[in-house]
């Protein structure tokens, strides 16, 4: 692996808050972990992005989460809420996709949803950046390179392993399949159940570009200076 510093490392840290039993003193610790770490972004449920985006004013990102955790919303109500969290200061969408639907084979229906979604997104607001979990704790082999495939049709610019609500998290062969497809054209974001410093560097290594997790501060307080910057 190149040369990777310890505030590089932050650097690829989405703080993730997004339990529904969180509390608005929560939301603040994680803002203020953002801002003293240098984590790329705090992630909140949509209603709380306002007030995060209030509490960072400007020194740090926050990400939300669109049809989560089951992307079952129709792509009307996705929408809506992702103009609404760009209009309360989300910097960053995570949006899941209908795996039911594509589970049921229903591929140009989840297509056709994600790329209306990334059209209205990026019309708001170019620079707003969109993650599309796929769920792949859910699908077979072939449903994930379906998945991906349609994500890098998409043009959206990261695709993601998981919610962190599902049966299973990030695994080293999913980020592999999805570099392997999507090459350098969509972007990888790994989450869910990398709990530790050796984890969370092996899907880097595997091509992993940002970590959701709610462990980053434990993460950045294992960094070992000589054995992950060689």
């Amino acid at each position: 692996m190149k040369k990777l510093t310890r505030e590089q490392f932050a650097a690829m840290q989405d703080h993730s808050i997004l339990e529904p039993y969180q509390t608005k003193e929560g939301i603040a610790e994680m803002v203020r972990q953002t801002i003293e770490y240098g984590f790329n972004a705090t992630y909140v449920e949509p209603c709380h992005v306002k007030y995060a985006a209030e509490l960072s004013a400007g020194k740090a990102k926050v990400g939300t989460v669109i049809g989560f955790p089951f992307g079952t919303n129709t792509p009307a109500i996705k929408i809506a809420e992702g103009l609404q969290c760009i209009e309360d200061g989300a910097a960053a969408l995570d949006f899941v996709i209908n795996y039911s639907m594509l589970k049921s084979g229903e591929d140009a229906y989840v297509l056709d949803e994600l790329t209306q979604f990334v059209k209205a997104m990026k019309a708001k607001d170019p620079s707003v950046v969109i993650k599309v979990i796929i769920e792949c704790c859910y699908l077979t082999h072939d449903e994930k390179v379906r998945a991906i495939n349609i994500v890098k049709a998409s043009k959206a610019d990261y695709i993601k392993t998981s919610t962190g609500t599902g049966s299973g998290g990030c695994r080293i062969g999913d980020i592999r399949l999805m570099k392997r497809i999507c090459g350098d054209d969509v972007k990888i974001k790994a989450a869910a159940q990398i709990t530790n410093i050796e984890d969370a560097l092996a899907v880097i290594e595997e091509g992993a570009t940002l970590i959701g997790e709610n462990t980053a501060v434990k993460l950045l307080a294992d960094w070992d200076e000589e054995r992950w910057t060689k």
